[in-house]
């Protein structure tokens, strides 16, 4: 216990505040002798200007996206080019004043309804939503800084976007003219089938998707959670600090009363509840600074069953992770980002980071490395079982569109030889809906089986139009033969004008905008550290859109 009373002692703020100033001395001295690796490295150049490997990580994972919404699915490739895009356009923003200002960032996130307590912005809410996402202040407050920065661009680009009055008026006819309309309900044959895949086949599958088994530097540990619970009895908190707490936080504890007011909870009422989130709080102190000192200390010299005996003493089972990359969530721990973290700062041939200790809300994790897997596309062998199922879906989908777009074809060439549309579908055994009549503009007024997908599946068809096949679930496909098409209101057309103006005009300006940032990363002298899909940062493809320099394409013929 002289351990923990010591570690009370030296939280004390002025011991604290010497001990800050002797160190950052030394680690000025040092200079980058105590850095990351991954701080010294460069992700590339953009015009020169060296871009940090932490940003273009951080870009990337905004991309991504975080959590259980996190896409990994798209190609690494891809991701790359289009976070270099996105640090290029960022680049041009603040060399044209652009850049997103403090003030800006700071009003975004008072903004935010998930950051907002019973008075307005909750900093202890903002961090803890940001806790749960894995990231601090700092990096989310980049992430928006990145994001104002983007929107201004693309405000930019799209101010340069028209709207032709022919352009919205076929859209307005389309939302408000009146369509009579038969369907035919196609269902996938294909869905439980087993279908033949050489090997071939599967190979092929394999290098036209390559990219998306690619895996990130992964690593597994061996760990035991030691409930924090079993060091409450060690601790007390004194009357004076639960009221300290009490008084600081008001605002948590309220309450409405009958008269819809809010009056304060009195603290005799809430005395227990502080008194076990401050016992809590200073068992995982405790158990942190006891489990620190086992692990460094007693145990330093027990080699390679240091982890056994640790579990032994704790009376917990020890535990082998799986292999897990630095920013996959972990469901199975506490602090999932914590424990990553730690987890790949690990040094098994260093005594002072051999182990990793992690403390969670109920846990304190102790950590050790069993495996690491550098990041590497898998061979066609090692992902087979992971490709088979994948093969087989994407086989199931093709042959179901062939099939679907074949009876298009056959139902066309039937009406084309004076069938009715009723006719032909039921020359192919299909059954056709009774006529439906309506309008896209209130088609949620009208209850009719798939009738988003019909409306505006069919949206853009004239009359005697039979539409390609309208997915309508994952089984089922629809085919919409228009019997009639109207004009429809036109007082309705014209309340309705400035809003679907205001949709195309932002339908376009997400293509034109992608243009863009595809076109000025074209404009730049850029250099990545690690090639992307073609293998030149340059890129010479014709890809530079609407925004392509038509003298540099004569040059090029």
């Amino acid at each position: 216990m002289f351990i923990y009373h010591f570690n009370r002692l030296i939280r004390n703020r002025i011991l604290w505040g010497f001990f800050a100033i002797i160190i950052a001395i030394a680690f000025v001295a040092v200079d980058s002798c105590f850095r990351s690796p991954q701080d010294a490295q460069s992700a590339g150049t953009i015009n020169g200007k060296r871009v940090p490997y932490d940003q273009f990580e951080q870009t990337v994972r905004a991309i991504r996206g975080f959590g259980r919404d996190r896409d990994s699915e798209t190609p690494v490739s891809v991701v790359d080019r289009r976070a270099w895009e996105q640090i290029a356009a960022r680049q041009t923003a603040e060399k044209n004043g652009m850049g997103s200002l403090n003030e800006e960032v700071r009003n975004a996130l008072r903004e935010v309804p998930g950051f907002r307590g019973p008075n307005g912005f909750d900093i202890n809410r903002y961090r803890m939503v940001l806790a749960e996402q894995g990231l601090t202040p700092a990096m989310y407050e980049s992430l928006v800084s990145h994001q104002l920065a983007l929107m201004k661009n693309a405000a930019l680009v799209d101010s340069a976007s028209w709207v032709s009055p022919m352009e919205l008026n076929d859209e307005l006819a389309a939302m408000t003219d009146r369509f009579t309309v038969q369907t035919v309900t196609i269902s996938n044959r294909f869905a439980q089938t087993e279908m033949r895949l050489s090997e071939e086949d599967l190979r092929k599958f394999y290098e036209e998707n390559k990219d998306s088994f690619a895996l990130p530097d992964r690593v597994a540990v061996r760990y035991i959670a030691i409930p924090v619970s079993n060091y409450l009895a060690y601790v007390s908190v004194p009357e004076d600090d639960l009221l300290e707490y009490y008084d600081s936080h008001t605002d948590t504890y309220t309450r409405t009363t009958t008269n819809n007011t809010t009056e304060s909870i009195p603290f005799a009422e809430v005395r227990d509840k502080i008194l076990a989130e401050l016992q809590l709080e200073e068992a995982r102190h405790c158990a942190s600074t006891a489990v620190t000192f086992s692990i460094y200390g007693k145990l330093a010299d027990a080699g390679d069953n240091a982890m056994e005996v640790a579990a032994k003493r704790a009376k917990v089972t020890l535990k082998t992770s799986p292999l897990f990359a630095a920013d996959e969530t972990l469901y199975w721990a506490e602090n999932s980002k914590e424990f990553a973290d730690a987890a790949f700062e690990l040094e098994p041939d260093r005594s002072d980071s051999r182990f990793g200790i992690v403390k969670g809300d109920q846990f304190i994790y102790v950590i050790e490395r069993k495996e690491f897997s550098a990041a590497h596309t898998p061979t066609y062998e090692n992902v087979l079982n992971d490709l088979r199922p994948r093969a087989q879906a994407k086989a199931r989908s093709d042959a179901f569109q062939d099939y679907v777009k074949e009876l298009r074809t056959e139902l066309s060439t039937l009406m084309d030889q004076g069938k009715s549309f009723a006719d032909a579908a039921k020359a192919k055994a299909l059954n056709v809906s009774t006529s439906l009549t309506y309008s896209v503009n209130e088609v949620q007024n009208q209850s009719f089986p798939n009738s988003f997908s019909i409306a505006y599946g069919a949206m853009s068809l004239k009359k005697g139009e039979l539409s390609e096949a309208i997915p309508a679930s994952a089984t089922q496909s629809l085919l919409v033969y228009v019997q009639d098409r109207q004009p429809g209101d036109a007082l309705a057309a014209e309340m309705m004008r400035a809003q679907v103006r205001m949709g195309i005009a932002r339908r376009r300006s997400s293509n034109l905008f992608s243009d863009w940032l595809t076109w000025n990363l074209a404009q730049q002298n850029f250099n990545p550290a690690r090639p992307l899909s073609d293998g030149d940062g340059d890129d010479d493809e014709d890809d530079d859109g609407a925004f392509a320099d038509p003298d540099a394409s004569a040059e090029k013929k």
